[in-house]
């Protein structure tokens, strides 16, 4: 922040500390002692947090912190938070539902007079956004009247703009960047037991997977053993805008946990019902999801980190449920392997094919051993032979590489008491040019979907994200792409082009005899 920045930002400050002050002072009203502390032992019971809020901070306080009552999930939220010492909570809500103000003041300063912080951090995603952050604290501290008449004048010492000022009950509250180390966080004989990470996601730096790795493992390794013994909440306000970003580091490094929770709330659901309908109604959900591109509304309001298609659009990505006793006209199959065994992505597919529309059943798309790739196309065709339909299965594999491959197949076919292996099969030309012009009118058409029962799988998010990616000369994994081009291809060469109901003629090889009409 330069000098210039921080004169402003004082300035600003000042400027709220004494509006909060007036307000504060002018909603004062008169109680007695019994009364006064009745009700503040009744707001400091965390079922009764809605209210606490209110009083200090909502709509009926006059100090427009919020502009509308609060939610439900803001009381669910932080129920459990309250209740686990030890949680590590993901606050995936929408853009537009309080997260930071709920989290960094009000949720803080509950603990706080419930004697359940000492040493409370705010991090922000540079030290000058965590100072601002800390400064919405030090605001209700230092100038609420509300506040100061129920629990005391509370500042000691510091300042939000030097990153870290203590209160009159000795507790410390600290500013901090993700930038900056986090070991060694100590306030005499406390450490840190609550941390706010506010928005720290960025889209663009999780592109930079080395970048994204060390921030994440700054959030679970330094900061998250920096905590104090037998008490340390953690919290995460931050929508799902990207994925394999800080959030998604964040809880697959925590996912064995037990305190790992995540609460996801989205502006609304299907029908326009909002989930904070004390803020929103029907037709404001309408009114910001059609004022907003689908892309960005999908990210900010729905927690769906999808990225606007280079070539095949998300929104082109379609699922239909498939009837379980269903006959297909064709059913093709073809795997992509490769001779790394983690780095590179094993992709397969079983596509059904009819009349000229594809169908995806399964799919495969996972950084593994080969022979796992290869158990998986036998579980397949024991799936489909049982119900009493064959697969016509194939392999991508040059020459040098069939040698390589076949003995693997033949392996996998003896382990599963098997017949049979995939035919070897290698198209010529090239692979982006045969991807864009057989799959991106495929997609754009509606000509392809996938079986419900794909989504949200593992495989199912990562062919996605994969397929969106897609571009001439891309380096992001093709693999899955490949895949389905070799599917749909080799679907319509051997079972038919036509969509129409009434005609499914399928190719003739050979010269067509002609007669001539008289």
């Amino acid at each position: 922040m330069t000098k210039t920045e921080l004169k402003q930002a004082l300035e600003k400050y000042n400027l709220e500390s004494k509006r909060i002050q007036l307000l504060s002072s002018a909603s004062l009203f008169k109680e007695t002692t019994a009364e006064q502390e009745a009700r503040i032992k009744r707001l400091l019971k965390p079922e009764n947090y809605l209210e606490f809020f209110e009083y200090y901070y909502g709509v009926n306080s006059l100090l427009a912190l919020a502009d509308a009552p609060c939610a439900k999930f803001h009381l669910t939220s932080y129920i459990e938070l309250f209740k686990n010492p030890l949680i590590k909570q993901q606050r995936r809500w929408f853009r537009g539902a309080a997260k930071s103000i709920h989290t960094n003041v009000g949720n803080l300063c509950h603990l706080k007079e419930n004697n359940e912080v000492n040493f409370g951090l705010i991090i922000g995603r540079t030290l000058d956004a965590g100072k601002l952050l800390l400064s919405d604290v030090q605001l209700h501290l230092e100038s609420n009247e509300r506040y100061i008449k129920d629990f005391g004048m509370q500042m000691q010492y510091g300042s939000w703009a030097d990153g870290q000022f203590e209160t009159n009950d000795k507790k410390m509250f600290k500013a901090l960047g993700l930038n900056q180390p986090f070991r060694g966080l100590r306030n005499n004989a406390n450490r840190p037991d609550f941390a706010s990470m506010d928005d720290l996601e960025d889209r663009k730096q999780a592109k930079n997977i080395d970048i994204t790795k060390e921030n994440v493992q700054k959030l679970t390794g330094d900061l998250g053993k920096a905590g104090q013994k037998g008490r340390f909440r953690q919290v995460m306000a931050n929508n799902y805008i990207v994925k394999n970003g800080i959030v998604d580091g964040y809880a697959e490094k925590n996912k064995k946990s037990p305190n790992l929770k995540i609460s996801t709330v989205n502006l609304c659901d299907a029908n326009f019902k909002p989930s904070w309908p004390e803020r929103y109604s029907v037709q404001d959900c309408k009114d910001i999801i059609a004022d907003t591109d689908y892309h960005t509304s999908q990210r900010e309001d729905f927690n769906n980190p999808v990225e606007e298609g280079k070539r095949i659009k998300a929104e082109w990505i379609r699922f239909k449920k498939t009837h379980g006793n269903q006959i297909f006209e064709g059913l093709i199959e073809f795997w992509d392997l490769s001779y790394k065994d983690g780095g590179d992505y094993k992709a397969g597919g079983v596509v059904s094919i009819e009349k000229g529309r594809a169908h995806v059943l399964e799919i495969f798309n996972q950084q593994i051993d080969r022979p796992t790739a290869m158990n998986m196309h036998y579980e397949w065709q024991k799936k489909y032979n049982a119900k009493g339909m064959s697969i016509i299965s194939y392999y991508d594999a040059t020459a040098a590489q069939e040698i390589v491959y076949e003995t693997d197949w033949l392996i996998a076919c003896e382990e599963n008491n098997a017949v049979d292996i995939p035919f070897p099969d290698h198209a010529s030309g090239d692979k982006h040019d045969r991807i864009d012009a057989t799959l991106t009118s495929t997609f754009m058409r509606g000509l392809i979907t996938f079986d419900e029962r794909l989504k949200d799988t593992m495989d199912m998010d990562k062919a996605i994200e994969h397929i969106v990616a897609f571009e001439k000369g891309c380096k992001t994994p093709d693999d899955i792409l490949d895949v389905l081009e070799q599917c749909v291809r080799k679907g319509r060469l051997l079972f038919g082009y036509s969509q129409k109901e009434e005609s499914n003629q399928k190719p003739v090889i050979g010269k067509r005899k002609t007669t001539r009409r008289v």
